[in-house]
Formats: C-alpha cells, structure tokens, sequence
C-alpha cells in the first residue's frame, strides 16, 4: 500500500520558532532509550528550564501525568508503581511536582516482607499477597470531577480520589463494600474474609458528566475470559459524588446478564445513552501461573448501549442493547450529542498489536537475540501497523445497528505503529461534536518484536504486514492530528529515532475557543538528551494548529525523573480539596480485618495507612 500524500497543515503559524533537533539516521537498536524503565521512587519538585525555545506567554493551567515504574524484571511498565507529576504553569514560568501514588495497597508492599503477607508478581502483570490480596497502583488516568475533586483510575482496582494541590490520596470511591468482587465464584471461594485488597475489576474512563451533575462508572467480573461467563456480570454505576451508589446489572433482551471477556478500558456517555466497550487487552488465565501463552486480541469491538431513561432507581437490572463493530480499539470516545439516536464512535485502530503482553527477559526476538534484563517488562513492539477510526450506530427503540456508511479507517505506514492515547480539548469532557483530535504513535522497533507475539498474530484479520515483510527499520513515535470531519491526517510530527513518546496532554490557549487552537505537551525520554542538557526526560510543547514545526519549546529539570508514561489530564486552575467532600470509611474497613492478621500487618497499617487515610 502506498502512502497517502501528506497535506501540511494549513491556518495560523506557531508563536514561536521551531527547534533544531538533531535526527539520528543510522538504525541501531541502541537508539532506545533504556531510561524509560527507570523513574524515582521519591517525591521531588522544582522549576522547569527551558532547555530549548521559548514559553508561550498565553500557556496557562497544569497538567497531571500519571506513570508506571517496573520494580523488578518483567514487570509491564503501564501497570507498575504508580507516581503522579503536576506540570504548572504561570506568568513566572514552568514547575512540576511529583508524588508516589500512595494506595494502601503500594504502602503495604513497602512494608511487609513475611512468607504469606508479602506482595509476589504474577507473570509480570500484577502483584498479590496470599494474605492480603491483590496490588491496585491506580496508575492509569487521572480525571477531574469538579469542584477541585480528582480522580486516579485503574482497571484492576477501585478508583481514588486525591487532592490536586498536594497530589496525596484521600479516599477510595465508593466503600469497599460497593464494589463486587471481579473474580470467578470458584476463585472467591478460596479468597480469605482477611484479605484487605479485593480483585476489583473497572473502566480507567469513568466519565464525570459536568452537564448533569452525574458520574458513570462500571464493576465487571465473574468469569476468566470466555471460561465461566454463566457467572459473568457487569454493573454499570452511577455515582452523584457525595452518596453511595447507584448500580444495575446490565442484561440483554433475553435478560440474561452480559459479561466482558477481556477488558473494558473506556465508557462511552452521551446526552441520552451510555456504552459499554469490550477493548482489546486480554490477559490470559494461565499467565498468573507463569505461562506465556498469548491468545489474539479479536478484530472487533463488541458494545453495549444503555438508554439513560432506563435507569429507574427502583430497578436493580438494566437492559442494554448490542452489537459488534469490525475493528479493535482501546480508547475510544464518543459525541456527547446524540440527535436522532445517532452515535458516532472515535478511536483507535489497534490492528496486530498486544497491548497487554510485556517483553519477558530471555525470550526469543524475531530478528535475533533475547530480550534482556534491562527492558523486560516494556511492552511487545506490534506486528503491523495501526490507524485511526470512526464509527456510527444508530440506537432503536429495542435494538441497535451500525450505520455502515459512517464508518471510516485511516492506515499510515509510516505514522501509525503502536497507537497509544488521544488528546483533545475538554479532556474526559466528550464536547457534542468531536472536530480535531490529535493522537500519540508511540512507533516501531524491530529489536521489541517477539517471536512469540509474531507467531500468534500471523493469520490476524486486515494486516498490511505479513511476518514476513515486517519491517527491519524502525519507525519512531509520531504526534499525528485527526481532522474528524475529513477524517483525514492533516498534520503531523515524527520525533528523532531515540525518543519515545506515549502520551500527550491539549491545553487550550487562554481565551481560545476552537478545538485546535491551544498547545500539545508530551513527555519524551531520550536516549541522547536535547542540547546535552538534560537527564532524557523532557518536555516538548507543540503548537497545536502548526504540529509539522516540531516544538516550540522543550523543557526539562535534572531533579525530574519519570518513566512510562500513561494518561494526562489538563485543568484551568486548582485549589484545595473542599473540607467536607466525600470521604469513604476505608478506615473502619481495616480496623475490622486487623485482629486477623499477623503482628506485621497490624503495625503497617496503624503506622502507614491509618494516619494517611482516617
């Protein structure tokens, strides 16, 4: 397939020059930043340099990153310990503040090293302690509910909310109690009424309605991929901030309950429904186990739509409507509006990639070699190329079917490998029509390929590479913007070959309106840090409107040190979190549990936990 030719961004110029970058042309596996595994497990602060450019004078707001750091070979870097930096900016310039996600769980594991309190990883993807149960870093995304409220976000635990000034944890959403436990009834009923730390399975993408005032989220659970589903459940969960919480069991027509098989990373709202996605990222059942068996994520995107009039409170069931679209995606947002029961879906197209498979140390590479010590635990290069899609469905009064002549897929050979997260104005704030998003290529390395992904994924649907005609250059990350009404690329970046680039953050100008008119910030390691000034992690801000300049501005400071980064939130100001919000009785929860434990635990949790949490 040839490249489709390139059309440069039209409009207004950036403010600013662009920045000389110096652009590595050889292809060596060197070129990969190491670094990336690496972040300070230690709380810093300080002033942002400006290492190359300059600051524009209408940036304003801060910016929240969350991030994962591998504690030990094999951990999957997007689902390690959780660290949290705030990016500031005001008429004296850049700051940042960095914190450690402080859940329970993450301070237990600092503190308890007995036989059977003590957290094990488990085929590189999650902690657990056979008395305590299972690790929730919250890690993933952080979402901004209003009235100085935030929350942190993870889909293998409940979600926490924390304060936006001093960036510590303040409570779980929701009692434990509120939340159901995700494993199948076969597990539950060896799990121990001791445990502290249930297996909670949710979205990383509550969606906090600031139209209505609500909150949407979901708890799933019951059954191990397609084994089990008889026990399999979804609630979907409305929360008004401050009570407990609504919830349903979702069914379909036949009132038999749905279940998810692998993950549900987004939740889609509009004006009238909301929208369940099954999203490509299965962990396989016997992976705990040690193995490293893959199962192919599936070509296709099953969904679940629920109308909100449906809802009645002295209903415990809702029923949802479904159908299975022909791609695979797992970001995906939606219009809020939703005229004529129309929806129209934006996402990626994830194609032949794993995004839940870590590179384990020692195992076999496609082109030769092992994977070493060092970046086991980062995540399997793809096997082909991604994109970027739309989709639209239309909602009847008792069923739902796409409108296929919406559908439409953007495929670049040279841009689209590994797509990761958008970014857009209004983060986590669907605005009534998507007009430009802009989207994170995190790109392609041959040394990351395993031969175990490659074989798994041969015969996958749609590929535009075989095995065979892989390529043998990389292809490094790309900041790509969406025009959603071409559905077209209209601008883009490619970063030089020894960055990588996973996530990306929009920050409207002050005063500005359009959906493109603002700054992308994203976070870059690089192997050879810019100008020699820095220690590679940086970061580069982007006009949004003029992409193709490269940064205006890269900044940097020798006492930040983060690590794979995940999904970023911008808001327009904080402040103190209000005195008398939400507060869950986490406290009294573990008072209740502690005469079970051992005298280790006790001593962790009245000294750790306790003070942080009462």
């Amino acid at each position: 397939m040839k490249r489709r030719d390139f059309i440069k961004a039209a409009g207004v110029a950036g403010l600013m020059p662009s920045i000389a970058l110096s652009e590595n042309t050889a292809i060596d596996n060197s070129f990969f930043p190491n670094s990336i595994m690496d972040g300070s497990l230690q709380p810093s602060s300080g002033s942002l340099d400006v290492i190359a450019g300059t600051l524009p004078y209408d940036i304003y707001g801060h910016i929240f990153i969350a991030e994962g750091i591998p504690l030990e070979k094999n951990h999957f870097t997007p689902n390690s310990k959780g660290a949290l930096t705030r990016v500031d900016f005001t008429n004296s310039g850049a700051s940042f503040a960095r914190n450690m996600i402080n859940t329970p769980s993450a301070i237990m594991q600092n503190h308890v090293d007995s036989f059977l309190d003590k957290f094990y990883l488990l085929g590189g993807t999650i902690y657990f302690s056979p008395n305590l149960g299972f690790m929730n870093y919250c890690n993933t995304a952080p979402i901004y509910m209003g009235d100085n409220r935030f929350a942190l976000n993870y889909e293998g635990g409940i979600p926490y909310e924390f304060d936006g000034s001093t960036l510590d944890l303040i409570t779980p959403i929701g009692e434990v109690s509120d939340w159901k436990s995700s494993l199948p009834p076969i597990a539950e009923a060896f799990a121990p009424d001791k445990w502290l730390f249930p297996q909670i399975r949710t979205t990383a993408h509550p969606y906090f309605d600031f139209k209505t005032g609500e909150c949407y989220t979901m708890n799933y659970g019951g059954n191990m991929g397609t084994t089990g589903t008889r026990h399999g459940f979804v609630r979907l969960i409305k929360w008004d901030r401050e009570s407990r919480f609504n919830s349903w069991t979702i069914v379909n027509r036949e009132g038999n309950n749905i279940y998810i098989s692998t993950t549900s990373h987004s939740l889609g709202v509009t004006r009238n429904h909301i929208i369940i996605f099954e999203t490509a990222s299965r962990v396989e059942n016997t992976r705990v186990l040690g193995t490293k068996i893959i199962t192919p994520q599936e070509h296709k995107t099953p969904i679940w739509v629920i109308r909100k009039s449906d809802l009645y409170e002295s209903n415990s069931k809702v029923v949802a409507d479904t159908i299975i679209l022909d791609f695979d995606t797992s970001d995906i947002m939606c219009n809020y509006d939703d005229y004529d029961d129309e929806l129209t879906f934006y996402g990626h197209y994830l194609g032949a990639m794993d995004k839940s498979e870590p590179q384990f140390y020692y195992e076999k590479l496609f082109f030769g070699g092992r994977v070493l010590e060092d970046i086991s635990g980062y995540p399997v290069a793809p096997v082909d190329v991604g994109g970027l899609v739309r989709a639209r469905v239309k909602v009847n009064y008792d069923s739902i079917k796409e409108i296929t002549s919406g559908y439409k897929v953007i495929r670049d050979e040279k841009l689209l490998w590994d797509m990761n997260v958008p970014a857009y104005k209004g983060q986590y704030q669907f605005p009534d029509e998507f007009k430009h998003i802009y989207w994170v290529a995190i790109g392609y390395r041959p040394e990351h390929v395993v031969t175990r992904v490659a074989k798994a994924y041969q015969n996958y649907p749609n590929r535009l590479y075989t095995n065979e005609t892989l390529p043998t250059e990389m292809n490094p990350s790309a900041l790509v913007h969406m025009d959603c009404q071409q559905m077209s690329i209209t601008d883009e970046f490619s970063f030089p070959n020894d960055c990588v680039m996973q996530t990306a953050q929009f920050l409207p100008r002050r005063g500005s309106f359009d959906q493109d008119d603002g700054y992308i910030i994203t976070p870059v390691v690089r192997k050879y840090p810019t100008n020699g000034l820095t220690n590679g992690k940086e970061y580069w801000l982007f006009d949004g409107k003029n992409l193709a300049q490269g940064p205006i501005c890269i900044l940097a400071s020798q006492q930040l040190n983060f690590a794979t980064t995940n999904h970023a939130l911008w808001v327009d100001s904080i402040g103190p979190r209000p005195a008398n919000a939400y507060k869950a009785d986490i406290a009294g929860y573990f008072k209740e549990k502690l005469p079970s434990h051992s005298r280790q635990v006790q001593q962790a949790i009245k000294s750790h936990v306790l003070p942080r949490f009462s």
